[in-house]
């Protein structure tokens, strides 16, 4: 049973990467790095802390600045050169999946150019992860209009290649196609799961139960899924983890 708790938990809060990894090794033995704000795994001075802790860690991409989805070519390749260096970098920390957002489009008559865009780097993340040896998974997005990737559309999905889905269950709840993502023939696409609730407007990363996404419909498939299940809650959660976590083993039981 693969349960991890990312250390987003710990993002704006005023504690450092150091205290975020002692705090979460009393929990799990899976870590999700998060490359941004206080606790910014990539930074030069917590680049050699991860290697401290008796923690096996995924990395997630930062969340800022990069978007694969950019029409503007010097903005898609920028994004790209970035998420090389970060999986250089991804070494140090012996994370063996990274996690993509990918990318937005705030204009409705941009977003034919904006998909075309984002089927160029997933093409380009394909030879990316083969240079790197590094699982890179494509997370979707929540019901904003600007993000890519809310739904397992075809275009996306045909354009993959050796690349695989990260799925929010939160975030699917948000654009009412959980079933979707759970699909028989989807589900073999999908290698690292984000766990969250909410009440269906927002994406507010709550722990289990706290909303209202039926775990329990959904548990069966998620439990199959061989990956690990990573827990992705707001630092304003943080006292519902330990209540979180033993709901999460109690759906994969």
């Amino acid at each position: 049973m693969k349960i991890g708790v990312s250390s987003s938990i710990f993002l704006d809060s005023d504690k450092n990467l150091r205290y975020s990894l002692e705090f979460l090794e009393k929990k799990v033995r899976y870590v999700e790095l998060v490359c941004d704000g206080n606790i910014n795994t990539m930074g030069k001075e917590n680049i050699d802390i991860p290697q401290s802790y008796d923690l096996n860690y995924t990395l997630h991409c930062p969340l800022t600045d990069l978007n694969l989805s950019s029409f503007r070519e010097k903005i898609r390749n920028a994004s790209l050169d970035f998420v090389k260096d970060i999986l250089k970098t991804a070494d140090r920390t012996n994370a063996n999946l990274a996690v993509l957002h990918p990318g937005y489009c705030i204009f409705k008559y941009d977003y034919k150019k904006a998909s075309n865009a984002l089927i160029k780097s997933l093409k380009d993340l394909n030879d990316i992860q083969n240079e790197y040896s590094i699982k890179i998974t494509i997370e979707n997005m929540p019901s904003y209009n600007m993000f890519m990737f809310r739904e397992p559309i075809d275009e996306i999905m045909d354009n993959l290649g050796d690349l695989d889905i990260t799925f929010d269950i939160g975030h699917s709840f948000l654009n009412k196609n959980i079933d979707k993502f759970l699909d028989d023939e989807l589900i073999e696409r999908i290698s690292h799961i984000h766990i969250h609730d909410n009440n269906g407007e927002l994406d507010e990363h709550l722990c289990i139960g706290k909303g209202k996404i039926d775990f329990k419909k959904y548990g069966g498939k998620i439990k199959k899924i061989k990956c690990i299940k990573m827990i992705e809650m707001q630092n304003k959660s943080l006292g519902d983890l330990d209540l979180c976590i033993e709901r999460l083993k109690n759906l994969l039981i």
